[in-house]
This record gives structure tokens, C-alpha cells and sequence, in this order.
């Protein structure tokens, strides 16, 4: 019995059917226990309008025309990126009726959640100790972020998802044979463009798998098939808005977000009770939105104003809400929108993970800020195999990335959520080096 026992408990598949398990009662328990006040609402409701018109009108527009009285045309538009309306308008076959809308992508948000768990142990445990996978994987189930963003209709569920299927397939490694090795390529780069219509700003990460690979045939492989593989995914949505999307001078999402994110501490002329949304305060804030050009130039002209001030809050100081624990964009804590109960306010166990998680979250950034280091070191990869190795520096460039990308943007705990599947790996393989490092040193022998 002990024989059979030990070699249960040694079998990845025992242990990816255990954290799945868990990742669902933690998920289907926050959906069932958490009521949201108003869940349709703000970006949620403008996914919800677009689906809703795309079902039902064959436009994609966030347009609430059809449902106006009287009606309003729908013109298409370009706004949101189509990733979730396009889910949205898939898994549900009764969009007029909002609760069923809600529920079928909760249920759909559950089913993501838990292949995020299995998929990010897979390829845990494709560079580190099994032990170490494990923790790797009850971190991500566990996690209050990733756990109560199951119950809102928007897109960091579908990306966290996204993420930890690029790690997974980034661990099977590079094939031999040059066709299927093409294919590989194309597929990763077909994730990342798939992760763009949730997050567009990834889609700059499609150049940069490149230098996850060590071999330079492998890089330049990478770097064409990759971003081929990205660009046949996003290709029709870019043209189709070249296309069919009228010229109007409507606010631009691109424009709206680098435009709040150049008032320093988001808040308007140094009024703290702007926060966080300081740019909707500015008279001109509305007219400048309308126009990249336009937002280009008034960020221009605060940092010439004031350049050292400016380089500390683009640099230095907005980045801290980027990866702070409590979301300003919204609630706060780990919430978006406000929420009349939840399990993390009454239950014991859900009270418990969210303050190991709460008290732990810095040192968990730091530890994967030093994991996001170490992986380029070969002398503290050398416990993992060369041909795993990209999956452990793609999860670091996705952190990288993370900093760098949103550095002209408006930033928020929530968008930095899709990637802590990476960032948990990352924070575990910094302390497994740690003790790898420990066992060869001679001064410990």
C-alpha cells in the first residue's frame, strides 16, 4: 500500500486533477457567494453592448442604439477590442437576457480559471521540482485576484488563461523536425495574438518571444513565425476596421488611456479627491481624447513643462498602481466593481488565503523580480534542461513587459493580473534556485 501511496503522490496527473479541483471550488464558491452591485457596468457593460449588437444587429459597435426608446442607429466602431464580445456573443444564446449574459460567463470564467491552474502546473512542472510545480499551481488556484475577477464580465480571466496556455506550450519545447517546428512557432505566435484581442497592448510581445529562444536559428524562427502567427489572428480585425469603420471623431481607447495616464499621482491640478480618475476632471480632457495626435501633444507639453517630475511618475511612481495589491480602478482590495458579499469578507478559509496572500504579495514581487533576472544567468538555470529553459524566460519577459508597456498608460492592479500566472512561476523558481544554489555550494558540503 505505502509503495502505491508514494507513487500516487508523485504523479503529476494526481496532483493537476487535485489543484484543478481545488481552483474550481475556490472559483464556483466566489460565483456563487458574491453578488455584485450593478455587473454590467462601465467597460463590462460596453462588452456586453457589443456583443449584444453584434448578435443581434451583425455590428460591432458599443452603440446602446437598440435599445434606446425610441431606437438610435448603430454605427459600427472600433472602441473595445473584440476579444470578449466576441466569447461573450459564442457562449451565450439568449443575449437580451443580462443575468443569463452574466452567468454563462461566469460559468465560462470557471472553466478558464481551472485550465489556467492545470495548464500553469504543466509547465511549472516542466522546469522545476514537482514540489515546487505544486505551489506554483496552488498559488494560481488559490489567488484572491485571479479567484474574484471569475466573477466579472471582463477580459483578465480570458487572458490569465491566454498566458498560462503560452507558458504550457512554450514547456513542450522546440520540435526537430523544421515543418512542425514552423508550426510551433506560428502556434506561439497565434497565442499572443489571440491574447491581444483581450489585452491589445501584447500584441508588442509577439517580437520579443524571440529572445526566450538560446538558439539563433530558433530566434530568427521565432521572430518571423511568431509575429506571422500574431498577425493572422488580429489581421481581420484590423481590417475589417480599415474597412467598414466610419472615420468619426469619437474618443479613442488608445488616446483615453495615455491621456489619464499623464496627470501625476491621477489626480487633476494636485486635487486629491480626483483620484484616481484626475484626467476626466481637466476641461479639455474629453475634446483631447479624440485625437492620438491631439493626446500626443498635451503629454508632450507636460513633460516639457516639468521633465524631471514627469520622468519620476512615468518611470518610478505609476508603476507602483500597476503592481500594488489594492486595485484603484474600481472597489479596491482585489475587487473591480463594488460587491454587496462576498465569501472573502465572511467565510474562514477565504479570510485566510486572502491575508497569506495579502501580507505575502510584495515579497512574491520581489522574489519574481529576482526570478525575472536569474533565468538569463545560465549558472542558475543549470538545473533545468536547455530545451525548457524559454518557458521560465518567456514568463520573464512577460513581466518586463508588463513594467514597459504601460509605462505611457493609465495603470491599475487589474491589468497587471494577467500576468501572475508568470509572476508566481517566476517568484517560485527564484527560491528553488536559491536552494540549488545552496546544495552546490562547497562552503555548505
Amino acid at each position: 500500500m505505502a509503495p502505491l501511496i508514494g507513487s500516487i503522490l508523485k504523479s503529476k496527473w494526481f496532483w493537476l486533477i487535485v489543484l484543478a479541483s481545488i481552483a474550481a471550488f475556490f472559483r464556483l464558491t466566489v460565483v456563487e457567494q458574491t453578488i455584485v452591485d450593478r455587473p454590467l457596468r462601465a467597460d463590462a457593460a460596453e462588452y456586453y453592448f457589443t456583443a449584444y449588437n453584434l448578435r443581434v444587429n451583425g455590428i460591432y459597435s458599443r452603440s446602446t442604439g437598440a435599445l434606446v426608446r425610441p431606437p438610435a442607429k448603430v454605427e459600427p466602431d472600433a472602441y473595445r477590442p473584440p476579444g470578449l464580445p466576441l466569447l461573450i456573443a459564442a457562449v451565450t444564446d439568449q443575449i437580451a437576457n443580462a443575468r443569463h449574459v452574466i452567468e454563462r460567463v461566469q460559468s465560462t470564467n470557471v472553466a478558464l480559471g481551472v485550465a489556467t491552474v492545470a495548464l500553469i502546473f504543466l509547465a511549472a512542472a516542466a522546469v522545476l521540482p514537482l514540489p515546487a510545480a505544486i505551489i506554483v499551481g496552488l498559488l494560481v488556484a488559490c489567488s484572491p485576484h485571479l479567484v474574484s475577477f471569475t466573477t466579472y464580465v471582463l477580459t483578465e480571466t480570458p487572458a490569465a488563461f491566454l498566458v498560462a496556455l503560452l507558458l504550457a506550450i512554450a514547456a513542450i519545447g522546440v520540435p526537430s523536425q523544421r515543418a512542425t517546428r514552423a508550426m510551433f512557432f506560428l502556434g506561439l505566435g497565434a497565442i499572443v495574438g489571440c491574447l491581444s484581442l483581450f489585452r491589445p497592448a501584447f500584441l508588442a510581445f509577439a517580437p520579443l518571444l524571440s529572445l526566450a529562444f538560446p538558439d539563433r536559428r530558433d530566434k530568427w524562427r521565432t521572430l518571423i513565425f511568431g509575429c506571422l502567427g500574431a498577425a493572422i489572428v488580429v489581421a481581420p480585425w484590423f481590417i475589417r476596421n480599415a474597412l467598414n469603420v466610419p472615420q468619426t471623431d469619437a474618443p479613442s481607447l488608445l488616446a483615453t488611456a495615455m491621456l489619464e495616464g499623464s496627470y501625476p499621482g491621477l489626480v487633476y491640478d494636485g486635487n486629491k479627491a480626483t483620484f484616481p480618475y484626475g484626467g476626466q476632471f481637466d476641461p479639455i480632457f474629453n475634446e483631447t481624447r479624440k485625437s492620438v495626435a491631439r493626446t500626443l501633444e498635451v503629454v508632450a507639453r507636460k513633460i516639457a513643462d516639468d521633465p524631471v517630475a514627469m520622468t519620476r511618475w512615468y518611470l518610478l511612481e505609476k508603476p507602483v498602481f500597476l503592481v500594488q495589491w489594492d486595485n484603484i480602478d474600481g472597489a479596491g482590495d482585489v475587487f473591480i466593481y463594488p460587491v454587496r458579499s462576498t465569501p472573502f469578507n465572511k467565510d474562514m478559509l477565504f479570510k485566510l488565503v486572502h491575508g497569506a496572500f495579502h501580507y505575502s504579495h510584495y515579497v512574491v514581487l520581489i522574489l519574481a523580480a529576482i526570478g525575472a533576472v536569474t533565468v538569463w544567468l545560465l549558472s542558475e538555470t543549470t538545473q533545468v534542461a536547455p530545451s525548457k529553459q524559454p518557458v521560465l524566460r518567456i514568463a520573464s519577459l512577460l513581466f518586463a513587459f508588463l513594467y514597459l508597456i504601460h509605462i505611457p498608460f493609465v495603470v491599475a492592479t487589474r491589468y497587471s493580473v494577467p500576468v501572475f500566472p508568470a509572476i508566481y512561476l517566476l517568484a517560485v523558481f527564484a527560491i528553488v534556485g536559491f536552494i540549488f544554489r545552496l546544495r552546490q555550494n562547497p562552503a555548505t558540503k
